[in-house]
């Protein structure tokens, strides 16, 4: 079948900007979910390079068939500098926001999506989201000043892979490695391209809300040893576990939680909160969230129980 192209589609790219990053919370072969896109910083260059390989079958003395496969995408990313909290962020690093420093404790880098957009020669943008990348770290370089300044840019190197998630793609069912857009094409539009990552099938996010909790609003009779679950239908930003707190209502106590708790887990959706002791028994208690999504939604909510 005959495409159907428009002339601008054909323009040249002669810009580069916007450059997003989100880390990639899930992905697994029932689902894949990514954090709320930030900016990773101003950008200079970008060059994308698939790692291919064909190779020709030869029968009855003549070439026969051809083989292709597609493996990573090599990328090289310049910046004119990265903020420490970021890059820490994307290799894996701690970060001491206190000090203010990057511990380079060598960590494992965590799987990102690496979203941008590029200018072509008519004014409009080709825009793009990788959905699996990993960074390695970037080199370093400094020059003395001189009469003449030299700037000394970030060199970032990445690469891409499909994911483990298989999508509907209309046709078949398949991994992805990008999805791509450019504001020429009939039908595309990229309303809302950086809010979220861009996905095959991708539509705007439900509102956030609670889909239940333990206890429920209003019970009675709860355990004292009770554990807290809130389950909400989109996945919550990691910071989630923060805005969320359980309080005596009549003189507003703060209950202290066990280490590590709130927590979320895997999907984002389910937070538990595990009180470091048991609750005062026939006592009123308030639940109080004020939550952000992955998308950026917020929302806020009171769950009132009352103890055995």
């Amino acid at each position: 079948m005959p495409i159907s192209a428009n002339a601008d589609e054909y323009k040249s790219i002669i810009g580069l900007d916007s450059i997003y990053v989100a880390e990639v919370t899930v992905d697994s072969a029932a689902d894949y979910t990514s954090g709320t896109p930030e900016i990773l910083a101003p950008a200079a260059e970008i060059s994308m390079k698939p790692v291919a390989s064909q190779e020709t079958q030869y029968a009855d003395n003549q070439p026969y068939d051809v083989f292709q496969s597609e493996a990573e995408t090599d990328m090289e990313i310049t910046l004119t500098g990265v903020p420490s909290e970021m890059l820490a962020k994307i290799l894996g690093s701690v970060f001491n926001a206190a000090s203010g420093r990057i511990y380079d404790n060598a960590g494992t880098p965590p799987w990102m999506a690496l979203g941008f957009r590029s200018m072509k020669s008519n004014g409009k943008y080709r825009y793009y989201w990788f959905q699996k990348v990993q960074f390695s770290p970037p080199e370093d370089g400094a020059v003395t000043k001189a009469d003449k300044a030299t700037p000394k840019t970030v060199r970032l190197i990445c690469k891409a892979i499909k994911t483990v998630y298989k999508w509907n793609l209309g046709t078949k069912t398949d991994a992805v490695k990008r999805v791509i857009g450019d504001e020429d094409t009939t039908n595309f539009s990229a309303t809302s391209w950086f809010a979220q990552v861009q996905v095959p099938g991708v539509s705007a996010p439900s509102a956030l809300s609670l889909s239940s909790s333990d206890p429920t609003d209003g019970a009675t009779g709860v355990a004292v040893t009770k554990s807290p679950v809130l389950t909400f239908n989109n996945a919550l930003v990691n910071e989630a576990v923060n805005m969320v707190s359980l309080s005596k209502t009549a003189d507003g106590t703060i209950v202290a939680m066990a280490s590590g708790y709130p927590q979320l887990d895997a999907t984002k959706k389910v937070m538990t909160l595990d009180p470091n002791t048991n609750l005062t028994a026939s006592t009123p208690y308030t639940l109080a969230y004020n939550v952000k999504d992955i998308y950026g939604q917020w929302l806020q909510g009171i769950v009132n129980f009352t103890t055995a």
